[in-house]
């Protein structure tokens, strides 16, 4: 099955998108192990997660609505928050893929959500802590990754909400939401 979406997804996305999500799949093979986390779904998520990264601003909000995807304010301000909706939708119309660990670690994957599983936090994680990612930052999330699931999520959504400010990005109200969520339960 992994051929095959390899495959599908070479066709798909440019070079550097298609290592990106490879090296996906391996950082999640890790991370899925070392937390006890069903690698399967994790690892077809890998290779889908990004299948329409690609598509324009436009297309990404009209495949949504063709869809029948919610499309809220902040994705028309920000139609990137979509791609992981699409994807989902995509790989379960061209695909047939349908397990809901696989749908909902590719609809999280961008900016969270409160209601995430530790499934779902290890794919975010291993998306944004990829070998490729160049960041002086990611060294010290993937080992905090290692120790704490938890932390390392709320260090990333720290630092991607820091960025998004600091570029005059929109951040997602879902990531504010799993943001909060942590430092409760994290800080009490």
């Amino acid at each position: 099955m992994e051929y095959r979406l390899i495959k599908w997804l070479e066709k798909r996305v440019t070079a550097p998108r298609f290592r990106h999500s490879i090296s996906v799949l391996e950082t999640v093979t890790e991370l899925a192990d070392r937390h006890g986390v069903n690698q399967a779904p994790l690892r077809m998520a890998a290779l889908l997660h990004d299948c329409a990264r690609e598509l324009s601003h436009a297309e990404l909000v009209a495949s949504a609505e063709e869809f029948g995807l919610p499309v809220r304010d902040v994705d028309r301000m920000s139609p990137v928050l979509l791609h992981g909706k699409v994807a989902a939708e995509m790989a379960s119309r061209e695909l047939g893929v349908t397990d809901p660990a696989v749908i909902s670690a590719m609809l999280w994957h961008t900016s969270g959500h409160p209601d995430m599983s530790l499934s779902d936090e290890v794919f975010y994680l291993s998306d944004v802590m990829e070998p490729t990612r160049p960041h002086d930052w990611v060294q010290q999330l993937r080992e905090l990754a290692r120790e704490n699931v938890d932390r390392a999520v709320l260090m990333a959504i720290d630092i991607n909400i820091a960025h998004l400010d600091n570029t005059g990005r929109i951040v997602d109200p879902d990531t504010f939401a799993l943001r909060d969520l942590l430092r409760q339960n994290l800080h009490g």
